[in-house]
Order: C-alpha cells, then structure tokens, then sequence
C-alpha cells in the first residue's frame, strides 16, 4: 500500500499547474467553449433504456462550425449522418439517399442542438432554466427545459467538462438516460476542404 501511495504522489507532483486550477467562472467556460472557430471531436454514447439489460451504445465524429451548423457522424453500430444548420436538418443512414426535414418542432429542436454545442448562453436561456456550478474538479451546467416540445421530451440535460466539453447527459420523460463522452477535440482549419463544406451545404 506504501508503494502504491507513493507513487500516486509522484504521479501528482508532475501534474502541470494549470491542471489543479481554480474553479471557473461561467463567463469563463463560455468563452473557452467558443473560442475556435472550427473544431472536431469523437464521441461514445451509450443510452440505458428501462427493461434492458445492457446500454446501447454508438460511436463516431462531429464536426462543428460556428456560423454553419453541426454535422454529427455515428459509425458504429451503423453509419448515420445528421447535418444540422439554422436553415435545415438533413439525415443519411449508410449510403442510402439524403433526407431534408423542414418540421418546424424538429427545426426548433436543431436550433437548440445548434445553441448547446454552440455555447449560446442567450440562445439556452430561451429554452431552458440554466444551472452552473463550479469546483475544482470542472464545472457544470444544468439545463431544465422550459416548454413545449423540449419539456415533452427532456426532464433534464446536463453538461460537464474542464478545460473541453467531457461529457453530455440526458434524462428523457421516461426516465431512460443517454451519456455522451467527447474527447480528442481538435481544432479545424478554415477554410473547410470541399467535403466537409459539402455537410453544410443548402
């Protein structure tokens, strides 16, 4: 047990400064979450759904643009693709063709999508009752949804992270929960190349 101790002393001693930060503001959080223009990330989502033994789970890459929209690729278990801008929502499964979905309920849901990942505090605030806190183990943000639809279909969303967005949960009205890990976000070039503007395109 002493050597285990001791090494986890070690390992702590040549932990960087700027890791054992103060807790942040969530001024501060907001402005480190927009701060690139242009970033991509991977994610691992597992759903647990009441009556089943294991999670479902997916994984894949966004792609996110600020002023353009969100483009969110599921590869595992199948492949999906989900363009998102403030105009229009598109959805492809594997290669079959490309789906245009004008629903205004659906189009107020990707408005929102577009506001969570887009760090718009103003944009949030129409939507629902926002909750931060903050220690100096990551902040998080609370998210109770406000009115119809959300509220018909979220009890509650919750974002944490540190120095990036870690993690997405979701509580849905029947109680199942969704996990969302992101890591390895990187920041992207502009201008975009032609097939990653072609995710945005009208």
């Amino acid at each position: 047990m002493k050597g285990v101790q001791g090494w986890l002393c070690a390992c702590l001693l040549l932990l960087p400064l700027a890791a054992l930060a103060l807790p942040m503001t969530q001024a501060e959080v907001r402005e480190l979450l927009s701060a690139e223009p242009a970033q991509r990330a991977h994610f691992e989502q597992e759903k647990q759904v009441e009556g089943l033994a294991q999670p479902l789970k997916a994984s894949g890459e966004l792609l996110l643009v600020r002023g353009q929209g969100l483009w969110w690729h599921q590869q595992q278990p199948f492949e999906l693709a989900l363009s998102l801008t403030a105009q229009r929502m598109r959805q492809q499964v594997g290669q079959g063709p490309a789906q245009i979905i004008d629903s205004p309920q659906l189009l107020e849901f990707s408005t929102m999508l577009l506001a969570l990942f887009g760090s718009d505090e103003q944009a949030l605030a129409r939507y629902f009752a926002l909750d931060f806190s903050s220690d100096e183990q990551g902040w998080r943000l609370g998210l109770t949804p406000l009115a119809a639809p959300l509220d018909k279909v979220f009890s509650r969303l919750m974002l944490k992270g540190g120095h990036r967005l870690d993690w997405l949960l979701i509580t849905d009205r029947q109680g199942d929960e969704t996990r969302i890990r992101f890591s390895d976000w990187q920041e992207v070039t502009l201008p975009l190349d032609a097939e990653e503007q072609a995710h945005f395109a009208p």
